[in-house]
């Protein structure tokens, strides 16, 4: 996937917080089990993947765009994340894990979220397999533990009274990925040389490296290497007046927190003045109040004096007539670290404990100099000879900002890496050496164990590659040979004992070959490796042990941040247009009702099991349109004339005879009313046929033309709007439509059936299956887009891009041979219309796995329905043969065999999702990944779907939306 294609998709990271199973009356949202993991897992893998091809020393960097229009280009994993407006809570995690291996290394934060994505990943597996979390989490902690052991007692290397080479190695590793990896060997010298000249002892006599007393300046112009080192602590700020001296020997320096200006009184404070002449003696004492607190530092010995605030002109005029240097708006990170390298205490207030104000020499801190000096357009001022600490500056140069922002944030992770060296004095090769090892350890010690936790550590050490195959991925080079030699090598120095020099084995990701790292002076520091998997590890328990997640639903009914149903508004009611007064139509009075726990009626009213009765969601605009739409008589001709269809659900009627007769039946969207009819005609006592479009004019013709009229009550309006005064035994629907679950009737199904619906009352159809399969399908493809290579003897192939975009936006309905199907399908939804919730369609989510069973070329995903007839499961078991309904078209399902549904029969019609180019697919190649069905927030009668797939290594996302 292009970089540009992962910047478009930043802003999208947000919309995995879906998938809701259950609202509460009580104002929350509520999902769980494996749905839940599943989210997180999606919503983690695609953090890891904005991050993962950024990793390596041929890593590619990222462009991210804040909403004001900034710029920030870079590859740091921790900046990336921190950018990233990351809503998902699970997502969330992730990007504090990047924060925290920045806190605590300072490198290695890219990989820490590459490896806790993939453990979670394979754990979610695990859990799909019935392996419990438990088992999971016990198995993840003992591989870590044994991980971290065997670094420290078979991989480290420990490199005694450490000189400049393995330092510098280690400096050039990390910044091997980064902006300046060309000229790594000058700026590995100049972070070297820093780190040494801050080195320090701290009380308890531990040697330390406080990179914080190295600053980093920017400076445009020049060439990168042009950047070098200053001894002393620069301030980007030159003197406050040019009339003060240039330098100042020795150097005593006043840190300070306040305003050195003319003293004003505080707000609301008052002062009455009877005498004009009085009014002037308080200026004066105002005046007077700064001077005297300017001659307090001066007589303490003060001759250098920084303030974080300002200093005005007439302050300014005694630091000159007493030659010192002053410094106004100084950064207070900058301040503190002056403070702590010479000793100065940071003053906040001049008062004392008598209420008088004083200055304390032993505040001041001190300095071999304070001198300004000009460093390209700018003025610095250099603190140097500092007195408790050594304090030094990188002065950087380079073209611009984005240049600059990177070499600062390449040579933090740098700075970091070698004090890490220093202190810990322990180093391991790189290149993937590491996880090779820990992988071939970790899948040996599996083998050892008889309990559950062996799958579990087979699956952390499969994980561990997952550094490897990226690092050989970014560089273009073929990951599964590369890996499988690394680990015949580990192998190797894990069983033979003349072969460990082995273990330092790692990928030379230039000439793509497997090589001894530590003698290639590819180091890291162990901290680090130890560190990625202890906090990678965490993480992924921490979020593994999530099965039910609970959100608040904002009150004022507005839905949540993420654009799905909150709680309903209660609106006034409208008129439905065209609203007809035949029939027993009714418009539903909003009363209220208390809630029945058993679902039956309370006030007339029936109640769903979960909430209590509200006012219909109003009729929108869009609606209108949708049921105007539906009052064409040839979509309802189309539908009838499809024989497989219509018969089928003649048949499903006819079977239920016996249950039918006598009882009470609600036609669910009628249309032209065939199926009331139908019902009217199995024996019905009554069939209340319902219909929102004004083709229920119509209807109630042909109810009266066939003498129908004493049984078929034809009812203009919606299901949430019309009033049926008594409870039903049936609800017949031909619910599949064009948009699968979101334009279909499905809602008013479920609606009808928790106003009006018997407790063990008979829903035809009673369970749907929505399928999905990769489809292949050239003709299409030819005929929209190869059109355009010769266009009248034209060569028009720069409009196909376009071609592509007009033609493959949006899902197609059409009918391909079942041929093209290249795989068995899965199921995205299995719906129960006894038991379905209204909030289980506000999105779905479904991941996917499919084994190619051809040799063809991908072109979409086709989508579609396979309906059943049966009665419920308190009744004596009576099922049709189930009908393959897709898109607006059926015909009767193919047989299954085993767990496998056999493709679908050419005559079916299918919704498919089409890609804007062709996927080559071989036989039996996987093609992976996931797809979300969501409701659209502009439009319900619109279905979003977004769609992740992965196949061959490479991966992409198509969005889409049914209008």
């Amino acid at each position: 996937i292009s970089d540009l294609r992962l910047l478009l998709l930043l802003p999208r990271v947000h919309r995995f917080a879906v998938n809701v199973d259950l609202r509460s009356k009580s104002g929350y949202l509520r999902q769980s089990g494996q749905d839940v993991r599943t989210q997180n897992v999606v919503a983690c893998q695609a953090i890891s993947n904005i991050v993962k091809t950024s990793l390596g020393p041929v890593g590619l960097d990222k462009m991210l765009v804040d909403d004001i229009g900034d710029v920030t280009i870079t590859n740091d994993g921790a900046t990336i994340l921190r950018m990233l407006e990351v809503e998902h809570p699970a997502a969330k995690v992730l990007v504090e894990l990047a924060e925290l291996q920045d806190r605590e290394v300072g490198d290695g934060t890219t990989s820490v979220v590459i490896v806790a994505a993939e453990l979670l990943k394979r754990a979610n597996d695990l859990v799909r397999n019935k392996i419990h979390p438990t088992s999971i989490i016990s198995g993840y902690r003992l591989a870590m533990r044994e991980a971290c052991k065997y670094i420290d007692e078979k991989l480290v290397t420990k490199v005694e009274k450490l000189g400049r080479v393995p330092l510098i190695n280690c400096a050039k590793t990390s910044m091997s990925s980064k902006l300046i990896s060309g000229d790594s060997d000058f700026f590995a010298n100049l972070v070297v040389d820093a780190v040494l000249s801050v080195k320090m002892t701290n009380q308890r006599g531990e040697i330390k490296y406080p990179i914080k007393g190295i600053n980093i300046l920017k400076a445009h112009g020049q060439s990168a290497r042009d950047s070098y080192l200053l001894k002393g602590y620069a301030l980007n700020t030159g003197r406050a007046a040019q009339g003060m001296p240039l330098r100042v020997s020795p150097a005593k320096i006043a840190c300070l927190d306040f305003n050195l200006q003319k003293t004003k009184m505080q707000l609301g404070v008052q002062v009455v003045v009877n005498d004009p002449r009085e009014l002037e003696k308080i200026r004066q004492r105002e005046a007077d109040m700064t001077k005297e607190r300017i001659e307090k530092l001066l007589k303490a010995g003060a001759n250098v004096i920084l303030t974080t605030k300002g200093i005005d002109d007439m302050a300014l005029k005694y630091f000159v007539e007493a030659g010192a240097i002053a410094v106004r708006r100084v950064r207070k990170d900058d301040m503190r670290h002056v403070a702590k390298a010479t000793g100065a205490t940071l003053v906040t207030t001049f008062a004392d404990m008598e209420g008088e104000e004083t200055f304390d020499p032993a505040h001041l801190g001190s300095a071999d100099e304070v001198v300004e000096e000009r460093i390209a357009d700018d003025d610095v001022v250099l603190i140097k000879g500092t007195k408790t600490s050594s304090a030094v500056s990188l002065i950087l140069r380079g073209a611009n900002d984005y240049m600059l922002d990177e070499m600062e944030r390449a040579l933090h992770d740098s700075l970091c890496i070698v004090k890490r060296t220093l202190e810990s004095n322990a180093v391991v090769a790189g290149g993937g050496a590491v996880e090779s090892a820990l992988s071939v350890y970790l899948e040996h010690l599996a083998t050892t164990l008889g309990s559950r936790e062996q799958l579990a550590i087979a699956e952390f050490a499969e994980a561990l590659l997952v550094i490897p195959k990226v690092l050989a991925v970014n560089a273009a080079k073929d990951a599964t040979e590369l890996v499988a030699k690394l680990r015949a090598y580990h192998h190797t120095a894990q069983t033979k004992a003349d072969k460990k020099h082995y273990s330092s084995m790692g990928l030379d990701l230039v000439n793509g070959i497997v090589r001894n790292n530590l003698e290639a002076g590819v180091i890291e520091p162990a901290m680090s490796k130890v560190k990625i998997i202890q906090f990678a590890t965490e993480a992924a328990i921490t979020i593994l042990r999530i099965d039910d997640m609970i959100k608040l639903v904002k009150e004022d009914g507005q839905g949540d941040d993420n654009g799905f149903h909150g709680e309903l508004e209660r609106v006034e009611e409208k008129q439905l247009p065209g609203l007809s007064s035949f029939g027993r139509a009714k418009r539903r009075s909003t009363r209220g009702g208390a809630h029945d726990p058993r679902g039956g009626l309370t006030n007339g009213v029936r109640v769903s099991d979960l909430e209590t009765q509200k006012s219909p969601p109003p009729c929108t605009d869009f609606d209108v349109a949708y049921f105007h739409s539906y009052a064409h008589v040839g979509i309802h001709e189309e539908m009838i004339k499809d024989r497989a269809r219509t018969e089928t659900y003649k048949e499903a009627i006819m079977q239920h005879q016996s249950f039918i007769q006598g009882k009470v039946v609600v036609d669910v969207g009628c249309g032209t009313g065939i199926l009331s009819i139908f019902c009217a005609q199995a024996g019905a006592k009554r069939v209340y046929a319902v219909d929102a479009s004004d083709i229920a004019v119509q209807a109630n013709e042909v109810v009266k033309a066939n003498g129908l009229s004493d049984k078929v009550i034809v009812l203009h309006g919606r299901v949430e709007d019309v009033e049926i005064d008594e409870e039903v035994d049936v609800i017949i629907s031909e619910w599949m439509g064009y948009m699968l679950l979101y334009e279909s009737m499905l809602g008013s199904v479920i609606t009808a059936r928790d106003r009006w619906l018997k407790p063990g009352g008979l829903i035809l159809p009673s369970h749907a299956t929505l399928y999905m399969a990769p489809v292949s399908h050239p003709d299409r493809y030819s005929h929209s887009i190869d059109f355009w290579r010769n266009v009248y003897g034209i060569d028009m192939s720069a409009m196909m891009q376009l071609a592509k975009q007009c033609a493959f936006e949006e899902p197609s309905v059409e009918s391909i041979s079942g041929e093209n199907v290249l795989t068995w399908p899965e199921v995205v939804k299995h719906i129960d219309c006894q038991t379905v919730k209204i909030q289980e369609l506000d999105s779905v989510i479904a991941s996917y796995k499919f084994k190619s069973m051809m040799r063809a070329p991908m072109h979409g995903f086709g989508f579609w329905f396979d309906v059943e007839f049966s009665e419920p499961a308190s009744s004596p078991a009576k099922t049709t043969s189930a009908t393959s309904v897709a898109s607006g078209s059926s015909s009767v399902s193919p047989s299954r065999e085993g767990n496998h549904k056999k493709r679908s029969n050419p005559s079916d019609a299918f919704t498919i999702v089409y890609l804007y180019d062709p996927v080559d697919v071989e036989q039996d190649q996987v093609i992976e990944g996931s797809v979300t069905l969501s409701q659209s927030k502009e439009n319900r009668r619109f279905m979003n779907i977004h769609l992740e797939y992965s196949s061959a290594g490479r991966s992409f996302v198509k969005e889409s939306v049914m209008r």
